[in-house]
């Protein structure tokens, strides 16, 4: 009878109870070439004692499983390169205990573990050595416990590493797309896009490709992507209600055809889609600008505190500006998102917009056109039309300096005339109060 060889690949500590003394492990091994997680409870003791625990119940967990696929009771189980793995396993729970009974705890704060991850195999490493199958487990790790902290700065060069050992490997170039989308690095994840929807061929790799050339503003090859899944998928609701947000887009009506069909066919799939996925930005120029004052008082609200609010919480269609600190909005959007809102009774309450306010307001400026209207022909609208309140006090504070500026440079001309002769001396005089008033000390000693 052989033993069949188990490889540990990393260990991740869920969470620690120390009342009863344990702590949850996770454990991602390599077993018959497949990769296989286990997830059991091991006391805190010693290390040595620890260690003998873990492996003891990690191999007796694959043996129970590998006898349950096989139907076979004479299966063992044997670590491959055993002596490493125990100095390595030893070495991390010192760690983990050590942590446990940090003697620099303040009184009061409860005791932590901070190193929650083990690799056997650490980034740094060189694991050319280890069967090609094994190298990709092992890289998989590093990518996947950095984008599941949402890392993608440190998940990307893992990522890049996976793909080198398994260029077959759909999801890799799935992860390394979207972490270089997350870092703004938008070509570069558009050409791992298409590499998935190459090596994958699923129909999430395709509305995936189809989707980053959408949010690239690529319309014409989102649609006719889109076009290919409903050859293929026919009556799929993300291709159809993608071409609706290509359409509504680039202001064509048709898109509440789309919207009606899928309405009919699946309400509470269309209602939760508008609220939680559809882009309700318009990409051509002609838009009439609003500030978030204005937008407030189109909208009905109160108080900008709670436009602002919603819109940060992307309840309401709107547009920050992070290099500005700027939030503005656009008539149009606002108008279709309370229309689409209403129209298929997406929320509790009725949308209601009030236009008549942004004209009858005391004080306010009008609504603008936006980029392609911008400059047309001079206007005498303050620059204040669609700034904020921190923009509007920024204003002030820079006019009241001009005001003090002007009233310095002016007191020079009024001492011209005689009033107060002798000042200019007086200013230089007291400039320098170390180089007047003093007697120079004489090199020659004193007798």
């Amino acid at each position: 009878m052989s033993a069949t060889q188990i490889n540990l690949i990393a260990i991740e500590i869920r969470k620690w109870d120390m009342e009863s003394q344990k702590i949850t492990l996770l454990s991602y091994c390599l077993l018959k070439d497949e990769e296989r997680s286990n997830q059991f409870d091991v006391s805190i003791l010693q290390p040595p004692e620890m260690v003998e625990e873990f492996l003891g119940k990690l191999r007796f967990e694959a043996e129970k499983e590998l006898r349950e696929e096989l139907k076979d009771e004479d299966i063992q189980i044997e670590f491959d390169n055993e002596t490493f793995l125990r100095q390595k396993t030893y070495n991390y729970f010192k760690r983990v205990t050590s942590e446990l009974s940090n003697p620099r705890r303040k009184k009061g704060q409860p005791r932590m573990i901070f190193t929650t991850h083990m690799d056997v195999y650490n980034e740094n490493q060189d694991i050319t050595f280890l069967p090609a199958k094994f190298q990709f487990f092992v890289v998989l790790n590093w990518a996947r416990k950095y984008y599941a902290k949402e890392d993608y700065k440190k998940a990307i060069e893992p990522l890049r590493k996976l793909i080198k050992v398994d260029p077959n490997y759909g999801p890799g170039y799935k992860l390394l797309a979207r972490s270089l989308k997350k870092i703004r690095k938008y070509d570069e994840a558009m050409r791992h896009y298409e590499k998935y929807a190459e090596v994958d061929d699923s129909l999430d790799a395709w509305l995936d490709l189809a989707k980053s050339y959408r949010k690239g503003k690529i319309f014409d090859k989102s649609e006719k992507i889109y076009n290919k899944i409903l050859k293929k998928h026919e009556g799929n609701k993300e291709a159809r209600i993608g071409i609706a947000q290509i359409k509504y887009a680039t202001k064509d009506k048709s898109f509440l055809k789309i919207f009606d069909e899928l309405h009919k066919e699946d309400p509470n799939w269309l209602n939760e889609w508008l609220v939680e996925e559809f882009n309700f930005r318009i990409y051509l120029p002609e838009k009439t600008l609003l500030s978030p004052e204005q937008a407030a008082k189109f909208l009905g609200f109160n108080k900008i505190f709670e436009l602002t609010e919603r819109a940060f919480k992307n309840e309401v269609p709107s547009h920050f500006n992070p290099s500005k600190a700027k939030l503005s909005f656009y008539k149009e959007e606002l108008n279709n998102w309370a229309m689409v809102m209403n129209r298929y009774k997406c929320l509790k309450e009725e949308i209601k917009v009030y236009p008549e306010k942004l004209a009858s307001g005391a004080g306010d400026s009008a609504p603008q056109k936006s980029a392609a209207n911008a400059g047309k022909g001079k206007s005498n609208l303050p620059k204040t039309a669609n700034s904020t309140k921190v923009e509007e006090i920024l204003q002030q504070i820079r006019a009241r300096k001009r005001e003090r500026m002007e009233e310095q440079l002016s007191q020079p001309n009024n001492n011209a005339k005689g009033k107060k002769p002798g000042n200019n001396q007086n200013r230089k005089s007291n400039q320098h109060p170390n180089k007047q008033g003093k007697k120079k000390k004489s090199s020659t000693p004193a007798k």
